[in-house]
């Protein structure tokens, strides 16, 4: 299972970056790695950092993270960054 999991997050990956050119895609991984090391965690964005990187007013910032936070543990990784970029950037209407 853990391989079909792994593949799905693979190709989740694949379609989000997709949406992007070359340079719009190393614009986000500088963007999340900066975003990651004001982190906790190196790893992941808190959402304290993404409330201050993103700074909506109240229930509109909370909505935005929980777009981004798919998983809803609280952070987000790269999968959830790019993702969460894809739809709101470059979604359709239904996506979003």
């Amino acid at each position: 299972m853990g391989n079909i999991h792994g593949g799905e997050i693979a190709m989740q990956i694949r379609k989000a970056s997709e949406r992007f050119d070359q340079c719009e895609l190393r614009l986000i991984q500088e963007t999340f790695k900066d975003l990651s090391h004001l982190s906790r965690d190196s790893k992941y964005i808190d959402k304290e950092t993404f409330l201050q990187y993103f700074p909506l007013p109240g229930l509109l910032g909370e909505r935005l993270f929980a777009v981004f936070d798919r998983k809803n543990v609280g952070r987000v990784d790269y999968e959830d960054f790019i993702c969460g970029l894809a739809v709101t950037c470059r979604g359709s209407c239904e996506e979003k």
